[in-house]
């Protein structure tokens, strides 16, 4: 008989880590070395963000939180991805990973995360713990559909090393103020040439009078026959380079029928596809927690205190807003061209409250106000704040 009874840490040792790995290779076809290299060529991996569930001193179920740090337009906020999550065949059903991540929730607290953020297919058993999916664009094109000028200015190349600062610098200008992207240090950068994601795929270069305008990755083949492109970044100016560059990387992949692919929505390929004939599908894979509501709005303060200045109706206005979501609250509070977010009332002050759910509010701070969202989101002061953006996430940084 089981002991119900469980013990619930991040590792000590490497020999915990070892077993971990054991663990998330026999739960997942991709084996054991997809998750061993992508924590040990991690320069910064610490081991207090690899949790495990124990019963009786045996390792029942694993976690690993993922560090991010990710763009709200010019504001940067602290993520804890959730991803390699297993349980032992013969511990699950037990609640187990569910006992983790509420511990890990209150962790992330600690630690002074703002978000937490996973993908699942699963999703009811990611909700019961708190995480509200999040609608993503995917562009589904046939790839007989696609049509290009086979003539360029573009010298289109395979990727080599000692282009990765070049690479780096086009993925930091082109993503200067993207909201949802992930901001990726230099020793990131290094890190990740020896990331399983980037070495199954394949990283082509658009280069023009001998300078690197443009990089893009394509996904090896999914198991229904398709390819994800992956990521694909360029220079200001340089929109030229797009097309033949996603050709190369399409045709290196003559055994898929199908093109998928997560852009923004003012992405210069993204024309192209629906040009083509490219198929637009809303995906629910990503979901959100609010981690810190106050802190986490505390961080954007200067930012939304630009986008009120910048705003006719309410730049000279003043505001004072309580926002209610996910029972956490925050007090908004506009005078005099000032923004401040603050986590109690001011005595004597009335305030006019916002209630949004945990999914509205993501919404709002990576896409913003427009047609599309749900009627309660219509509010013109939320307008005012969370303006229309044009996010992406990339595949490459997905865990």
């Amino acid at each position: 008989m089981i002991n119900d009874q469980i013990e619930i840490r991040s590792i000590a040792n490497r020999a915990e880590l070892e077993s971990v790995y054991d663990i998330l290779g026999n739960a997942f076809p991709v084996g054991r070395d997809f998750f061993q290299m992508r924590l040990d060529h991690d320069s910064a991996y610490d081991s207090s963000t690899t949790w495990i569930a124990l019963q009786q001193e045996a390792i029942a179920s694993t976690i690993q939180v993922f560090p991010l740090n990710i763009r709200v337009e010019d504001a940067e906020v602290k993520v804890g991805g959730i991803g390699s999550v297993a349980t032992v065949p013969e511990y699950q059903g037990k609640g187990y990973c569910k006992q983790m991540l509420h511990r890990l929730t209150e962790w992330m607290e600690q630690q002074e995360y703002d978000l937490s953020l996973l993908f699942a297919i699963l999703t009811p058993f990611y909700e019961k713990s708190g995480w509200s999916t999040f609608p993503q664009t995917l562009y589904e094109l046939n790839k007989a559909n696609i049509k290009v000028n086979s003539s360029s200015n573009y010298d289109i190349r395979p990727f080599d090393p000692t282009h990765l600062d070049d690479v780096s610098n086009i993925y930091k200008q082109f993503n200067e103020t993207r909201t949802c992207t992930v901001i990726r240090p230099a020793a990131h950068w290094k890190d990740r040439l020896q990331f399983p994601k980037w070495k199954a795929s394949t990283c082509f270069l658009a280069i023009r009078n001998g300078v690197v305008v443009a990089y893009g990755h394509i996904s090896e083949q999914t198991e229904d026959g398709a390819a994800y492109l992956e990521e694909l970044g360029y220079l200001k100016g340089e929109e030229g380079a797009v097309v033949p560059l996603f050709h190369a990387l399409v045709e290196q992949r003559p055994e898929v029928s199908r093109i998928l692919a997560y852009l923004p929505e003012d992405h210069h390929l993204t024309e192209k596809l629906t040009s083509w004939g490219a198929e637009k599908k809303t995906k629910r894979y990503m979901m959100w927690k609010i981690i810190r509501l106050q802190p986490l709005l505390a961080k954007l303060a200067a930012l939304f205190q630009k986008r009120l200045q910048n705003n006719k109706a309410y730049a000279g206005k003043s505001l004072q807003i309580r926002l209610d979501c996910a029972g956490q609250e925050a007090y908004i509070h506009y005078l005099d061209g000032q923004l401040s977010i603050e986590a109690d009332p001011r005595q004597g002050m009335e305030y006019s409250k916002i209630t949004l759910t945990q999914e509205e509010l993501t919404i709002l701070l990576f896409q913003g106000c427009d047609s599309s969202n749900p009627e309660a989101l219509h509010d013109p002061v939320l307008g005012a704040l969370f303006p229309k953006q044009n996010p992406v996430f990339y595949n490459l940084d997905r865990f």
